[in-house]
């Protein structure tokens, strides 16, 4: 199961913008999603932006102030307009949105590209930006996948807010709270699962809510516990909820915290979309890594290494490994038991599919530094350095990240634990 969140769509973008034309005049998003990225592209690229049939009805968006439009005017003024989408499947919106432009006869040019596609070439469509195999999630979307019909699904935090700490008193002000719970991520599928570690005492009031909202489901597993205080006595959130993900049909859990989809995860040998980060927590060991492909700009590190001065680059001494990718391996942030053991699965791979991996923690593990065969590097935590600022902090983590892949030279990065940018915010928070 793949997996992108709204920053890894930004970056993707940021990463795709090298392939556009530069002559483009106008953004246009096929509804829905599209427009998102349509908007995105837009503020990146400080070009004007427009839904498809507001184009089609000749009107753009208004500009903001910072907007450079001198010569822009409105849709008629177009030479040159790219036409987004933020993925493509079986490319049915893209045949329907042309038809609209060609029924139009506007005279402008027309560049079709989509963020995310199933292969970097697709009839149609001129630019691919990232190809992202099925099955495949978007943080815009995961709440109106079909993939809910498989799903365990979390409430508190997940289908409404989480209650504050003085609503969770176990008793009149948490019994408002289940009556009245706002709404967070309100799903429009059916819904397997619902499991949560509320108490079965509440199942009446819980069930009244999710009529209330509409909400579609088949199953509501709650824990069946006397008080609140029992509960928080065995601390068995996570474990609770593994257990019944891990007999049941499901294919994935959709968890709000993230200590608790890791568990989840480890115990239950399957994967959690956890909505806190908004990121996969994929089992331990993984067995489906490499099906997996995380965003990258390969340019991007060729363009370092080339302004990079010589004597900061780092030469491997063996030739035969030296002519080999190499590849970043990283688990930064919480290690659940195991972790060893899927580092090392995964550096096997690495070096069965003739690529160097350079193995990157967050926290020093002796055993691992010891006995690897492979570079070892360190991204210190918050708390090794505690005489530095948070600003202090934050720039010396960027330096250090940036250092190690300008040195190594990186062609390709897994992300095992957090993603650096998840981590740095862990950190700082």
């Amino acid at each position: 199961m793949q997996y992108r969140s709204i920053s890894d769509l930004h970056r993707a973008i940021v990463n795709g913008l090298h392939m556009l034309p530069r002559d483009i005049d106008l953004v246009v998003g096929i509804p829905r999603s599209g427009l998102l990225a349509a908007n995105m592209l837009g503020l990146v690229a400080n070009l004007p932006m427009t839904d498809l049939d507001s184009f089609v009805e000749g009107r753009v968006y208004s500009f903001g102030a910072t907007k450079n439009t001198a010569t822009f005017r409105g849709a008629s003024d177009v030479r040159k307009v790219l036409v987004l989408d933020d993925s493509i499947n079986t490319g049915g919106a893209m045949r329907q949105a042309k038809a609209k432009l060609l029924a139009c006869e506007s005279p402008a040019q027309f560049v079709f590209a989509a963020v995310y596609g199933l292969g970097d070439r697709v009839e149609g469509v001129d630019f691919i930006f990232e190809v992202v195999e099925q099955p495949r999630l978007f943080q815009w979307n995961f709440m109106h996948h079909g993939l809910l019909s498989k799903a365990c699904v979390d409430i508190d935090g997940v289908l409404c807010l989480d209650p504050t700490e003085a609503e969770n008193d176990d008793g009149p002000t948490y019994d408002s709270f289940l009556r009245n719970a706002r709404a967070l991520h309100k799903p429009t599928r059916f819904i397997a699962y619902l499991v949560t570690s509320r108490l079965e005492k509440y199942r009446s009031l819980t069930e009244t809510w999710l009529r209330t909202n509409a909400i579609d489901y088949g199953k509501l597993v709650m824990l069946d516990l006397p008080t609140a205080t029992e509960r928080r006595r065995r601390g068995i959130h996570a474990g609770f909820k593994a257990a019944f993900y891990r007999h049941s049909d499901a294919e994935i859990f959709i968890e709000s915290s993230l200590r608790q989809a890791t568990e989840i995860a480890s115990i239950s040998n399957k994967p959690v979309l956890c909505t806190e980060t908004h990121q996969m927590v994929l089992p331990t060991p993984l067995r489906s890594l490499f099906r997996m492909r995380i965003p990258f700009d390969a340019f991007a590190f060729l363009k370092r290494a080339q302004a990079m001065p010589e004597e900061l680059r780092y030469t491997i001494a063996d030739a035969q490994n030296r002519a080999k990718s190499r590849t970043l391996v990283t688990w930064l942030g919480p290690r659940p038991d195991g972790f060893v053991d899927a580092i090392e699965s995964v550096r096997k791979i690495c070096v069965a599919k003739n690529e160097y991996p350079i193995i990157v923690l967050s926290e020093f593990h002796q055993e691992l530094m010891s006995q690897a065969d492979t570079p070892v590097e360190f991204i210190p935590q918050v708390r090794h350095l505690p005489s530095l600022s948070a600003g202090q902090y934050q720039d010396y983590a960027r330096r250090r990240h940036d250092l190690m892949l300008r040195k190594w030279a990186i062609s390709r990065e897994i992300t095992l634990g957090l993603g650096f940018e998840e981590f740095l915010a862990e950190q700082l928070s």
